[in-house]
């Protein structure tokens, strides 16, 4: 990503994040209305769908953005992350689904503890409703190439590159991972309440952090960011879980529930990559001799 003046830089973060927010408000209010209308006879989807339905759109225009803004500079996909790595990639996608499991488990503990995470009783009641193949295909496909392909391309592959190359990777992480929080709240902004706002909000910007520590530690790449942001949202929308937060303690529980989450996400990222990165550098050692 070639440098930018500051000048440039923030006028590109503040027209990109502008953008996004229109057209979330856009979607939320024509886009959902025609689905319903198609799919549903007009009436609403459960409130975990519909939010779904919008994060997916707003997905797939993320990547189209991105190429927008990439092309004005004339550069590349592949500066913003978006590349394929021959030696790693697999590996970091294996790796990711234990990783997020560790992360996701004691997460949904507190949340089931503290009475904020719902499965459907459904679910609860038939588990083999949950092994549908086609619900776990477009499961699969929604929450893996367009909500986390796309948000992770938006926050971490343009957004924190940009920042980079004006200012430190943690300033560059903390923006992204608030205008990150701050995307998920206007998604609830509409018909949320107070409190969903405010765990959504700060509940994404914890874990956006740990995302941006992914995309650094693998040298600029989406591929881990991507792999651990689908596994999580996969697990989630795939037992259809819904969250409920009564009162503001409620609400801070969620965010408790994630910074856990996202803090153990980090410690082993942090374990994986500095022991990987020690036998690349052996490896490497060992040929040259």
């Amino acid at each position: 990503m070639k440098k930018l003046s500051v000048q440039d830089l923030w006028t590109r973060v503040i027209l990109f994040f502008a953008i996004c927010v229109i057209l979330i408000f856009s979607f939320q209010i024509f886009a959902l209305r025609i689905a319903r209308e198609i799919l549903n006879n007009g009436n609403p989807f459960p409130s975990i769908l519909e939010i779904n339905i919008v994060r997916a759109i707003n997905g797939v225009v993320g990547i189209g953005l991105v190429y927008v803004f990439l092309q004005f500079d004339r550069q590349k996909l592949d500066s913003a992350g978006f590349s394929w790595n021959r030696e790693l990639g697999w590996e970091w996608i294996l790796v990711s689904i234990p990783i997020t499991i560790a992360g996701l488990i004691p997460t949904v503990l507190i949340e089931w503890f503290f009475d904020i995470i719902i499965i459907p009783s459904e679910i609860v009641e038939n588990p083999a409703l949950l092994l549908d193949p086609i619900g776990i295909i477009l499961t699969f496909i929604v929450t893996i190439f367009c909500i986390a392909l796309g948000e992770e391309i938006l926050f971490r592959g343009y957004l924190q590159t940009i920042l980079e190359t004006q200012y430190s990777f943690l300033f560059a992480a903390v923006v992204s991972a608030l205008l990150f929080g701050l995307l998920h709240f206007f998604l609830l902004a509409p018909g949320g309440d107070l409190e969903d706002m405010f765990a959504i909000l700060f509940s994404a910007f914890a874990i956006g952090l740990t995302f941006s520590y992914a995309f650094k530690t693998t040298k600029y790449n989406l591929i881990l960011p991507v792999a651990i942001h689908g596994v999580w949202d996969f697990l989630i929308f795939l037992f259809q879980a819904e969250f409920e937060y009564e009162d503001f303690f409620a609400a801070s529980m969620e965010i408790l529930a994630s910074i856990v989450g996202a803090v153990i996400i980090f410690i082993l990222i942090y374990f994986y990559t500095n022991k990987r990165l020690a036998l690349v550098m052996t490896d490497e050692d060992e040929s040259f001799e």
